[in-house]
């Protein structure tokens, strides 16, 4: 179902239907009424002609120029993005007119190319909806690194799809055209960068405003059987045992604590009055509480089911006719006389 919804769904289904002149064409052409059709269908062509130009003309400028000039209703941090939708909506324009244009009814029939149109379409909305969700949130700063983490996942996405799509396309003439309007400088958006990403496992890994409104709707209970409410505790922890765990590593390093051994050394730590005993019973508990989230699933081998399958295949095992264990018999003693006079001749040579 997501294969199909991928391949033909998406974008194939639409791609008439939401063209704002295609759909007029067909109509005015099944027009009964000829005179009242003509003038119609000419109406859609020539209307069709000029978007299919202004197209080509705003792609084009959007990619020269990366949407630096593109009008967007806010001028917020994220007035950036905006402008970036907006130029690859341009690209997207164009490149589903081409090929509509150029294959037609072949286009359902050409899937993967169909699917990266799709694939293009749905980043588009996604960043959309993370934008709007921004809005929605209060335009908080603490949010910037995620707003633009995703954007810019989902719009390198769209460029990647559309860069195979024209490696793809058929008509390589249309391609390279169609390359020249998009792609005027070459592929120039860039995926997240590594110290974006860093920023976002901190923004995650520690108890905050941000990280206590993203997770607001998860069941973060803390009991036995949910992880992510055990994880959440120990997250809170984490905090609360960093400065015990940064005193106790700062006593290895000093030499006081010898052991390299992590529930060792809370138990040299106690003794040499590094942390206190409470101290150190804190720490032995939340440090059981990560290896309880850290374990994984184990099972002893009778749990499979082998022992028991060995005995019930042996005792299930065909048992043989005795006409046959006759014959098994009679073949093993004729192999053993053979054995025997091979063994005497061998002798007799060697003498």
């Amino acid at each position: 179902a997501n294969i199909l919804t991928r391949s033909l769904i998406i974008f194939g289904q639409g791609a008439m239907r939401c063209h704002p002149f295609v759909l007029r064409e067909l109509q005015a052409a099944q027009n009964d009424n000829q005179e009242r059709g003509l003038t119609e269908f000419d109406d859609a062509l020539f209307s069709h002609i000029g978007y299919a130009i202004s197209n080509m003309a705003r792609a084009f400028f959007l990619a020269l120029t990366h949407a630096k000039f593109s009008n967007v209703p806010l001028n917020t941090p994220t007035r950036r993005y905006y402008q970036n939708i907006n130029r690859y909506s341009a690209a997207f324009a164009l490149a589903s007119d081409f090929a509509m244009l150029t294959l037609g009814g072949k286009l359902k029939i050409k899937e993967l190319l169909s699917a990266r149109l799709g694939d293009v379409l749905s980043s588009m909305y996604l960043a959309s909806t993370v934008l709007k969700h921004f809005e929605n949130q209060g335009r908080r700063a603490s949010d910037l690194p995620l707003v633009e983490w995703s954007v810019r996942t989902l719009m390198y996405h769209a460029q990647e799809q559309l860069h195979s799509f024209l490696q793809n396309f058929p008509n390589r003439p249309v391609a390279l055209l169609l390359r020249i309007f998009i792609f005027p400088r070459g592929r120039t958006y860039s995926a997240p960068s590594d110290d974006l990403g860093h920023k976002i496992v901190d923004l995650m890994t520690r108890s905050g405003e941000a990280r206590d409104r993203l997770s607001r709707e998860a069941y973060t209970t803390t009991e036995p059987g949910n992880p992510l409410g055990l994880l959440q505790e120990a997250l809170l922890l984490s905090e609360v045992m960093a400065p015990l765990e940064s005193k106790v590593r700062q006593a290895h390093k000093e030499g006081l604590i010898p052991s390299s051994y992590l529930g060792q050394q809370i138990d040299e730590a106690e003794n040499a009055e590094i942390i206190s005993k409470a101290e150190a019973s804190q720490m032995r508990d939340f440090h059981q509480k990560v290896l309880d989230l850290m374990a994984v699933d184990d099972f002893a081998p009778e749990d499979f089911g082998r022992s028991g399958t060995a005995e019930k295949s042996a005792s299930v095992a065909p048992k043989a006719s005795p006409a046959k264990a006759k014959r098994k018999t009679k073949k093993k003693a004729a192999g053993k006389k053979t054995a025997a006079k091979k063994t005497s001749k061998k002798k007799k040579k060697a003498s």
